[in-house]
């Protein structure tokens, strides 16, 4: 069991059984797909490289339709010295996620942004200050999509910890039918990642300003990058 895991003791022993098959299958499964896709190019690259060579930790950012493979392209730089790390809901779902992507070598912080506000916020500034970079989506956990948060901007501003904004896209993809529309590549499918300037908010500056930045950048950002693939992605769920 991993640190800031829900305890064995609370979760029945189905539920223990099934997650203890399921993580590694997924995980699995998830190495698998990104281990076949082409990265054709990371535009911004520097931008990472440049907190990389500071050892500065930043927080993540993308909208969380995005998240398959930015969140799998920061998690393989971790051989370059990176640490992400994720917020992680403190329920049976969550753990869920917890143990998978701890297996892939990310650090867990616990909290929720609807349930657990407060709670989420000091994991983060925590793991920040221990040198961990969340791996943020300002617009979850669930939405409405492609509209960032203020939570995400005032972490920024208590932390002193710049926001590096990131997408991709893909030519060939799946478009789930959740809130986000979230886009998996197919296996082999081509991609670019598109990483922006980090942001920094400053102790003066108004959160809602930052997070219509935000926003804005992100969005600029997608468009970017699926203007090169080129790609045309829903942004929200068919009424």
């Amino acid at each position: 069991m991993t640190k800031n895991t829900v305890p064995d003791a609370a979760l029945p022993w189905h539920t223990r059984l099934w997650m203890t098959i399921a993580a590694p299958l997924i995980r699995i499964i998830a190495r698998a797909l990104l281990a076949s896709y082409r990265i054709e190019r990371v535009d911004g690259e520097h931008h990472l490289n440049a907190l990389l060579a500071e050892n500065r930790a930043a927080i993540l950012c993308c909208w969380h339709q995005r998240l398959s493979v930015c969140a799998g392209y920061l998690l393989q730089a971790r051989s370059r010295g990176l640490r992400p790390g994720f917020l992680v809901s403190p329920s049976k779902d969550g753990e869920l996620v917890a143990r998978v992507v701890s297996g892939m070598g990310a650090t867990i912080m616990r909290g929720s942004a609807t349930r657990t506000g407060a709670k989420a916020l000091r994991e983060m500034y925590a793991g920040i200050r221990a040198g961990t970079s969340p791996i943020v989506h300002p617009d979850g956990p669930h939405g409405p999509p492609n509209q960032a948060k203020p939570g995400t901007a005032l972490i920024a501003q208590m932390t002193r910890t710049r926001l590096l904004p990131m997408s991709f896209s893909a030519n060939r993809y799946w478009q789930l039918g959740s809130w986000d529309r979230l886009i998996i590549p197919k296996p082999f499918a081509h991609v670019i990642v598109t990483v922006g300037e980090p942001i920094t908010v400053a102790r003066g500056d108004g959160i809602e300003a930052s997070t219509a930045r935000l926003t804005e950048i992100l969005d600029s950002l997608d468009a970017a990058a699926d203007d090169v693939m080129p790609s045309r992605p829903q942004r929200k769920r068919e009424r």
